[in-house]
């Protein structure tokens, strides 16, 4: 009889967690956020996005055509035209919307007579876009290069794991004896399947956690002991690329989510200290933040408890900042 009951108990629990799973899910209160395997891999010491694949990223369907940059379907075709070339990180690459309601693929759409190449890939700084400039010359025909800088672009080293071997990618030789390893290994397995999986997981960890505050204060301490030269080498060196190419430079600054809900000049200190470095390498730029911080309900323009990604809305929201910069 008690293990009658205790069968039922769990087919009870197990029904509520379903039923609460599929609600969160319906509902859209909390979203995915794991990466499948075969979509990024390890070149040159350097992580990408493995050419001619498609799985699932941050619960969404994505596509990677020949030159590991993201595209709207399978063998899509570019219209050999004149081209913008998009650079950044997650957060143009789109984590978590389809790529047809990225501001990206928005910008695809309405503009037509251009070509848009999208570079951007999760988890790259200025280190991973210093080491990948040189593919701007594989094109011959960009006439515009936006660049949409994320404050963590500053960071010396990414977070992005590898799926396909199970460890982090620039954290794991951190640690130096196997058994702190073998446990970092086992946390990160539990921790990337239950983000691949579980939208219970996601909501309770962005209810009890705020991942937004704690991404945010990691980033104002690194803003305000360090200096940002890895990031001004870099503009410095796209900035005269892009000079010597005749290709039109613009450099966007978006926020973090946290810094939206005061908006006081000490929290958007990193976009002072970025501000400062474009002004004195005279690059052509627009910082968003404000922009952000001035929206009815700017929480609406981020990924559910998430530090920097943007929502649907935060997509066509950048859309339609950025729409007048193109002609």
């Amino acid at each position: 009889m008690k293990k009658k009951i205790i069968f039922i108990n769990i087919i009870v629990i197990i029904l509520i967690i379903v039923t609460i799973e599929i609600f969160l899910n319906f509902f859209k209160i909390s979203n995915l956020m794991g990466i499948e395997k075969g979509l990024i891999k390890v070149k040159n010491d350097i992580h990408v996005m493995v050419p001619n694949s498609s799985g699932i990223h941050f619960g969404q369907k994505i596509y990677i055509d020949k030159n590991g940059y993201r595209v709207p379907s399978e063998n899509y075709k570019y219209r050999d035209a004149n081209i913008i070339y998009i650079i950044g990180d997650s957060t143009s690459f789109g984590n978590g919307i389809i790529e047809e309601k990225t501001f990206v693929g928005i910008l695809r759409e309405n503009f037509n007579n251009w070509d848009i190449i999208n570079s951007s890939v999760p988890g790259y700084n200025a280190n991973e876009y210093l080491n990948n400039i040189q593919k701007i010359d594989k094109y011959k025909n960009i006439k515009k290069i936006f660049y949409f800088l994320t404050l963590n672009d500053v960071y010396e080293s990414s977070n992005v794991i590898d799926l396909n071997k199970d460890e982090n990618l620039t954290t794991v030789s951190k640690f130096k004896t196997k058994n702190m390893l073998d446990k970092f290994l086992f946390i990160n397995k539990i921790n990337a399947y239950l983000r691949s999986n579980s939208y219970l997981y996601m909501y309770l960890k962005g209810i009890v956690y705020d991942p937004s505050e704690k991404y945010y204060q990691n980033l104002i301490t690194y803003y305000k002991n360090n200096n940002i030269e890895n990031l001004q080498k870099y503009l410095n060196i796209l900035k005269n690329k892009s000079s010597n190419k005749n290709i039109e430079l613009k450099v966007v600054i978006l926020p973090y989510e946290f810094q939206t809900r005061s908006c006081d000049n000490g929290i958007l200190f990193p976009q002072k200290k970025i501000s400062e470095s474009l002004h004195d390498l005279d690059i052509d730029y627009y910082d968003y933040t404000m922009k952000f911080c001035n929206y009815k309900n700017p929480n609406s323009l981020f990924y559910k408890f998430d530090p920097m990604h943007l929502s649907e809305t935060g997509h066509k929201f950048v859309y339609e900042l950025i729409k007048n910069e193109i002609n």
